[in-house]
């Protein structure tokens, strides 16, 4: 549904006239296909055993087409920046609502569809199975926004949320209301992107900004610890040593993986095993792993598909303008917390929050005196006034 409702945002942006071609974009969109369909003819002809999928080949044509268009520049000036950002806002502070509605409910209530309604929606327009949806932490459930798969998902979107509310437009009520939603998420996916984007831009004020979330967090655990039982959350640190554990599968067991694989045939090492092999060829018995984005793309394309595939989504968030901890964290989010590659959801969040902004032109030039601003340099004026159009 999401893939198709992207193509479906291309052809309304081309109806009206407000659609181009990144040229840079195409070529490296052109040379990771060709380097995947070199790596697929290389495992057909080479391989003892050929796994590799041709329809995994076609949808990731598919998923990174799109990646190829930016917005021009509105002949009105109006901000597109400004206006998606706001609308995604806007949309995770509906999200956060849910979310702690849905985790306090259940201190009154338990339907069945409260934590996961997937029975109530017709069979062909449901997405893919295997998702944690239903995650219990002693005797409540992990809040899992109402809307997302799994808890980890709606963390993740509340921390992105964080991120830019607090950079760009800081009011207090909302920036409140995502980080208790942040909380009742228990997943440590979200705390993650909030460390990660906090560390960009590199300097004294990022050690600064690091210690200000630490104090806040630390507060946060003594004022509502035994409340919200948020223990739980911080316990989790220690799964990065368990082999049965999330951490150890999305985080360790990948890099096994790659060791024991990489190196199988003289191709391997370059072009990978083929287009969708991962799950084939992978030694699952042994331990359980993930697919995180970065092992994918070694694992099927290798290391020259790796350096594509990353070249187009870093030219694709090349988007000086945007603040650069919102684009770190859709980044390394990308990379390396969850299998990602082939999940339209990420890839076209981060499309459309950021890469189809223009790179210059219109109101967008104003964002250009803010980006000081918005690596942390208070000024006078809120942000919010400064961005609006």
């Amino acid at each position: 549904m999401t893939l198709l409702a992207m193509y479906a945002v291309l052809g309304i942006a081309v109806a009206s006239g407000r659609l181009s071609f990144s040229m840079d974009r195409l070529f490296i969109y052109v040379l990771c296909i060709a380097l995947a369909a070199g790596s697929m003819l290389a495992n057909v002809n080479l391989a003892q055993i050929d796994r590799s999928s041709f329809s995994s080949l076609i949808l990731l044509a598919a998923m990174f087409f799109p990646f190829v268009f930016v917005l021009v520049p509105d002949p009105q000036g109006r901000n597109d920046a400004d206006w998606a950002m706001r609308a995604f806002l806007n949309v995770a502070l509906f999200c956060a609502v849910a979310g702690i509605a849905q985790f306090f409910a259940q201190f009154v209530v338990r339907p069945p569809w409260l934590f996961d309604f997937t029975e109530y929606i017709p069979y062909v327009m449901r997405g893919p199975s295997g998702y944690n949806t239903v995650i219990p932490v002693g005797s409540l459930f992990k809040s899992n926004g109402f809307f997302f798969r799994e808890p980890s998902l709606f963390s993740f979107v509340m921390a992105l949320a964080l991120l830019a509310e607090g950079l760009l437009y800081r009011r207090m009520v909302r920036i409140a209301i995502f980080g208790l939603a942040l909380l009742l998420t228990y997943s440590g996916t979200g705390i993650l992107t909030l460390f990660i984007g906090l560390l960009f831009p590199l300097g004294l004020r990022t050690l600064l900004r690091l210690g200000a979330v630490a104090l806040i967090g630390g507060l946060a655990v003594l004022l509502l610890g035994d409340v919200l039982n948020l223990s739980f959350t911080l316990g989790r640190i220690g799964e990065f040593g368990s082999e049965r554990s999330s951490a150890y599968i999305r985080y360790i067991a990948p890099f096994r993986v790659i060791a024991d694989t990489m190196m199988s045939d003289i191709w391997t090492f370059w072009l990978g095993h083929g287009p969708g092999t991962i799950y084939r060829l992978g030694p699952s018995s042994s331990y359980e792993f993930h697919d995180p984005t970065w092992a994918k793309l070694l694992f099927e394309y290798g290391v020259l598909g790796f350096v594509a595939f990353v070249a187009m989504f870093l030219v694709m968030l090349n988007r000086p303008r945007i603040p650069i901890q919102v684009r770190a964290a859709l980044f390394f989010s990308w990379l390396i917390m969850g299998g990602h590659l082939l999940m339209p959801e990420n890839n076209y969040l981060a499309l459309v929050v950021v890469g189809f902004m223009p790179l210059a032109g219109g109101a967008l030039a104003d964002l250009h005196a803010r980006s000081a601003d918005l690596a942390g340099r208070v000024e006078s004026e809120p942000p919010v006034r400064s961005w609006s159009s």
